[in-house]
């Protein structure tokens, strides 16, 4: 197979977008439990949820004690297991690496690892203390079984799924950093830290920068021995930092993860991860806004690689946020059989009963809506011919402003959660994607446009598929209603004229 047909990021409309198969894609995904791909058991039930739910991709855990459990012996049983039971329910991948990092921590990689405080390095504080659940960042032994562990990972790969493609992305590590210190007071990082002047550089984020510069190149050497076997694109996720609080690194979040304080390292460090991914715990959509803004640029791509689920997480909506107004490739919340950080509310699929809550079905409807109009929207993004629409507390509609016509959604939702996108496909041509609003169209000064045809379908690939064909007791239509999972193909009644761009 040619390496044009891998996944990859290609430049579009001036940011990169997700390629799968050759087409453009958008991951609409959720991850399961931390610890639950261990066994079928626990993992395969919620295959068949997250198909009815609208997942294209399942975010699935491979465990490096799993596939290492014994030094030298490697085991893809459960790896084989996982991509067989995604290509049953027409799921692509994306695989996550819990290897010498997770959350900062040890946790996940084989006890004789963890065990072994000789060979295998862990981090030591400056007074002396040895972190035994924790990765000295230069610790080369550790690296060098993580490293021979991957290529194993990446050789089974290539000999399984070259055709299909079925794992599309490949998060090196998990939340990188450690606990307990700012920075590793080993010998070794002792002697790295005085050479390069951290101190003088980085004033009172020097531990912090140069834990972040070593852990950058943990990551990215990795990610390049393991891309030059089987190509697919490799991203790191990052422990977010919080923006009200000052907090302290190595004791309220990871010392050392791509956090904002020290993202500019990450971005002049990495030459081989494609990009950093920001996991949005917080329930407020402004500080939603505030990273994912953050964490977009021409050069890195936004994916939300975790966020909250559980009551009040506004996943659904935060959905079109992200890919509407910020591009992302992908969105991909945490967990389908737990909530974050709620642990104890009512997760999106009971392990138990298998019941879904309120907050899946709105999920479904959103993921539904949007796989439906898959490529136009990704042709459409970061470009003025998309533009979103979401409910927050106390709003009663929306204006999205065009060149010459404006577009006004009066919102109904009963549970306040109206969203949804709109894109321009031509001049008189539109596509109305969303829930909980009536919609109409008017000239620049209020003049009413009338509309004249409105269908109700979905696309395969770029080209429309009509369902049928809606009617109206007064047509032309004056407003359309935007009900849930629909998306509508809108012809204007009358042409517009040219704006006065005087």
């Amino acid at each position: 197979m040619e390496n044009n047909m891998m996944p990859h990021l290609e430049e579009l409309n001036g940011r990169k977008a997700l390629f799968v198969d050759g087409k453009p894609f958008i991951i609409l995904g959720l991850q399961w439990d931390c610890d639950g791909c261990y066994t079928p058991e626990d993992m395969d039930p919620f295959f068949e949820h997250g198909q009815k739910m609208g997942l294209n991709a399942a975010s699935l855990l491979l465990y490096w004690r799993e596939v290492e459990p014994v030094e030298g012996e490697y085991h893809f049983e459960m790896l084989d297991h996982r991509i067989e039971m995604a290509r049953k329910h027409n799921m692509k991948i994306v695989l996550v690496w819990f290897g010498s990092f997770k959350n900062g921590c040890l946790t996940y990689a084989p006890d004789y690892v963890r065990s072994d405080h000789k060979r295998f390095i862990k981090v030591q504080d400056k007074e002396g203390n040895l972190h035994t659940n924790h990765c000295c960042p230069t610790a080369a032994e550790t690296y060098r079984r993580d490293e021979l562990a991957l290529i194993e990972i990446f050789k089974h790969l290539k000999e399984i799924d070259s055709k299909d493609h079925t794992v599309i992305l490949f998060q090196i590590e998990n939340e990188t950093g450690i606990f307990g210190t700012d920075r590793c007071y080993c010998d070794n990082c002792n002697t790295e830290y005085a050479k390069d002047n951290y101190g003088e550089k980085y004033g009172v984020r020097a531990g912090e920068s140069f834990s972040a510069k070593c852990i950058a190149e943990y990551c990215d050497s990795l990610t390049k021995t393991v891309k030059s076997i089987h190509p697919v694109p490799v991203y790191m996720n990052v422990w977010l930092n919080k923006i009200y609080k000052n907090e302290k690194a190595g004791f309220d979040y990871p010392a050392g993860g791509p956090v904002l304080p020290v993202l500019d390292i990450y971005f002049k460090t990495v030459k081989h991860i494609d990009f950093i991914s920001p996991d949005i715990y917080q329930y407020s959509y402004k500080d939603f806004n505030y990273f994912c803004k953050a964490y977009t640029t021409k050069d890195n791509p936004l994916y939300v690689a975790e966020c909250a689920t559980g009551k009040g997480a506004r996943t659904e909506k935060n959905v079109f946020y992200a890919i509407g107004k910020y591009a992302a490739i992908g969105y991909d919340p945490w967990a389908i059989n737990r909530c974050c950080p709620g642990f104890m509310t009512q997760p999106l699929v009971n392990t138990v009963d298998g019941r879904w809550s309120d907050e899946a079905y709105e999920l479904h409807k959103s993921y539904k809506m949007i796989n439906d109009a898959m490529e136009p929207i990704v042709l459409a993004q970061n470009t003025p011919s998309l533009k979103i629409f979401v409910q927050e507390e106390g709003d009663n509609g929306a204006l999205l402003e065009f060149d010459d016509l404006d577009i006004e959604i009066l919102y109904d939702h009963p549970l306040n959660a109206a969203r949804g996108m709109v894109i321009r496909r031509s001049a008189m041509e539109f596509i109305l994607l969303g829930a909980g609003g009536h919609v109409s169209f008017s000239k620049k000064g209020g003049k009413r446009v009338s509309v004249s045809k409105v269908e109700s379908g979905r696309f395969q690939g770029d080209a429309w598929v009509l369902s049928y064909q809606l009617s109206s007791e007064r047509a032309p239509f004056e407003s359309i209603q935007m009900l849930d999972c629909r998306v509508l193909r809108v012809v204007l009644g009358e042409r517009l004229d040219k704006p006065d761009l005087k």
